[in-house]
């Protein structure tokens, strides 16, 4: 091949620009430190960059956000639980020293004083917040744990759980009221005697909440509930589907409404919605006809109609509506009872933001879907009972929103009416009565809406203090209403099931269902740490009550040592044989009364230690869960901050430049261009007479 002098200086350019490009591209990377400027420069390092920075930005944002936000969570609920553990060890103090039967009435009122400061504190400790947002009421964390005003919130059927080891004692010394200092020197009133005064000791069950609204012929009641096993626990299986339609409509009155209907030819299968009853039916020609029927009176609210496939096409007297239809799993649920097996099949039915109820299959059996999407199915016998008043059983089966069985059990309503119930406006002589009417076995159950208290006889309460415990579900239910608060009072949404009815009449129904309000940070790949701790896991209603029974006992003491001051002063004026052997009746009857109420004082002051130090120790049991997590927290952190700089160290390894090597680089590039430069200038003076 003929290499003339065109074609070498035309290669010494191309080399020259190739050496300049070479040169611009090492200057280029000192300048911005990278290697690459675009992903064409090198596709494996581009795509080695993208990956790498993927992991880093996820790695940042757990590192540097999620964790230390679940980490400030933490440390604000540690202090909040650290100040409950201390006022708790206090409160267990003040009560210690209480029940010391030397102190006089003087020192059990400072110490019930301080008692009460001390709860004030703790209730308000549980309204405590991160970035505004309250940490011990789950979801709810736009409101406070307690009432910070007094307000006339309207909650019904306030769900109060208990165990069987709730149980405890009342005593109260009858006729204590008939002692009068300002009529015991009237001659037409009857003397006091010591016999008058008796002591009756009746079962309790302490509520969370006193002063409760009841009124004289209000009609209001209340029930308490008793749980007992079945002769065989439910056991479940997802083992069959059905067919169902979703239907959302709105009503000619603007009203927005959900529900899923199961297809049924037999139409047993009946969901109760909001008041409407509906059914869904397979028609001659292969459609779907929905009727929806008020359940208050039984007329037609609306029928709808629906294609094979589930498309609305005759929406009735509705504004609007839309369907599909879906299958879903059914669940066999099975138990023994005391009639024998039980087979019953519920179809899995999905939540709605409120309760709603399925008619099923099985004659007499209903299921509730509860807001958080569990279930809950319940017999419907109402079978009476003949030994308790006013009572029926029924068998009742929690169940997951999965379709696995929760708890099942056999639960006795007992509901307490008008002549059971002790209202605000009860006279002493009422409330004697039924003391010493529980105490005789006259009546088996009295509800104190004043003191807050379920009342029973010694029958009663040999039942239900030795009922034993039932898998994930309390054996004592109390369920009523109350409608005045005070401030420190706990809101009944954040502890109990209840409904709030607000002031435009609308109905909220709280914790129906079983499932937690826990809140989790994502803090690694596929892992979280949950931050929040409820507040039936530190706080209880148990702190205020106690003080409440202390304050009341001491009143009653005051009252007496009141009276028995003033008859003594009374007896040293009066020469009168028939009035001073009157005043000293009531002297030795005062006196008697007083012995009984500071041996009951002596005796509740030894309960509040028990009480105090169950509490501190769910608070201590809270400590240790939130340590726990705190720890499992650092040990994250620990590894992110590691994994972080791995991997931040990868990525700079596969951007970066070694601005030494890239130094020596540009040198060796600039000595090669002006070597190039000084070739081709020789190659450009050479002429064709140097070939001659």
């Amino acid at each position: 091949m003929r290499i003339t002098n065109k074609i070498m200086q035309n290669n010494s350019l191309y080399n020259i620009n190739n050496n300049k490009v070479n040169e611009d591209q090492i200057n280029t990377m000192m300048a911005t430190g990278k290697k690459l400027t675009r992903p064409s420069d090198d596709p494996v390092i581009a795509i080695r960059a993208l990956r790498l920075r993927s992991n880093v930005v996820q790695l940042s944002q757990y590192y540097e956000k999620n964790a230390k936000d679940a980490t400030s969570w933490l440390d604000v609920t540690a202090d909040a639980i650290s100040t409950v553990t201390a006022v708790l060890t206090d409160s267990v103090k003040q009560a210690t020293k209480g029940a010391n039967k030397d102190l006089t009435i003087a020192d059990l009122d400072i110490i019930v004083s301080q008692m009460d400061a001390l709860a004030k504190e703790y209730y308000s400790t549980g309204n405590a917040d991160y970035a505004g947002r309250y940490i011990f009421t789950g979801y709810r964390t736009d409101t406070p744990l307690s009432f910070d005003r007094i307000t006339t919130a309207d909650y019904t059927d306030i769900n109060d759980e208990f165990n069987a080891d709730s149980i405890g004692s009342s005593s109260r010394v009858l006729n204590r009221h008939l002692l009068n200092s300002a009529t015991v020197l009237d001659t037409t009133t009857e003397s006091v005697y010591e016999h008058q005064i008796v002591e009756k000791s009746v079962g309790r069950l302490r509520l969370s909440y006193d002063n409760l609204n009841y009124a004289v012929n209000d009609g209001n009641t209340a029930s308490l509930k008793f749980r007992e096993e079945l002769v065989q626990s439910a056991t479940s299986s997802v083992d069959s589907t059905c067919e169902v339609i979703n239907l959302t409509y709105k009503t000619s009155d603007g009203i927005t409404r959900n529900v899923t209907v199961p297809i049924d030819e037999k139409e047993n299968l009946i969901i109760t919605s909001e008041g409407i009853e509906y059914s869904a039916k397979p028609t001659v020609n292969g459609t779907y006809k929905i009727t929806a029927v008020n359940s208050d009176d039984g007329k037609e609210f609306n029928t709808f109609e629906v294609s094979s496939e589930g498309v609305m096409f005759d929406l009735g007297n509705a504004e609007s509506a839309i369907s599909n239809k879906e299958t879903k799993s059914v669940t066999t649920i099975t138990y023994t009872g005391d009639d024998g097996k039980v087979d019953v099949k519920v179809p899995l039915l999905p939540a709605i933001g409120q309760t709603y109820n399925i008619a099923l299959e099985t004659a007499g059996f209903t299921a509730t879907v509860n807001s958080d999407g569990t279930y809950t199915v319940s017999d419907n016998a109402n079978i009476e009972s003949e030994k308790w008043q006013n009572a029926v059983t029924n068998t009742m089966i929690q169940v997951t929103a999965n379709g696995s069985i929760h708890s099942s059990y056999k639960e006795t309503t007992m509901t307490i009416t008008g002549p059971n119930i002790l209202y605000s406006t009860s006279t002493e002589e009422q409330i004697d009565a039924a003391y010493a009417d529980l105490a005789s076995g006259d009546r088996q159950v009295v509800f104190n809406a004043l003191t807050g208290e379920i009342l029973m006889s010694e029958e009663l309460e040999n039942k239900l203090s030795t009922l034993p415990n039932i898998i994930n579900t309390k054996t004592l239910d109390v369920v009523y209403d109350k409608k005045e608060w005070v401030n420190g009072d706990i809101r009944p949404e954040n502890l109990f099931n209840c409904t709030y009815t607000d002031e435009n009449n609308e109905t909220i129904l709280y914790n129906r269902g079983t499932a937690g309000h826990s809140i989790a940070y994502d803090v690694g790949f596929a892992q979280s740490v949950v931050v929040n701790t409820m507040a039936e896991e530190v706080f209880s209603t148990n702190v205020k009550r106690d003080v409440t029974d202390l304050s009341r006992k001491l009143e009653e003491l005051k009252s007496v040592d009141a009276t028995l001051s003033t008859l003594k002063q009374k007896l040293s004026g009066i020469t009168d044989e028939d009035m001073i052997k009157k005043i000293n009746a009531e002297i030795d009857a005062a006196s008697k009364a007083y012995s009984y109420l500071r041996e009951e004082i002596q005796t509740e002051f030894e309960k509040k230690i028990t009480s105090s130090q169950k509490s501190l120790d769910v608070a201590n049991i809270a400590v240790t869960t939130n340590g726990t997590r705190s720890k499992r927290l650092d040990l994250v952190n620990s590894r992110l901050m590691n994994q972080t700089t791995t991997f931040k160290t990868l990525q700079s390894d596969n951007e970066d430049i070694d601005l030494a090597e890239a130094a020596s680089r540009l040198t060796t590039a600039q000595v090669t261009y002006e070597a190039s430069l000084m070739a081709t200038g020789k190659i450009s003076q050479s002429s064709l007479m140097n070939y001659i």
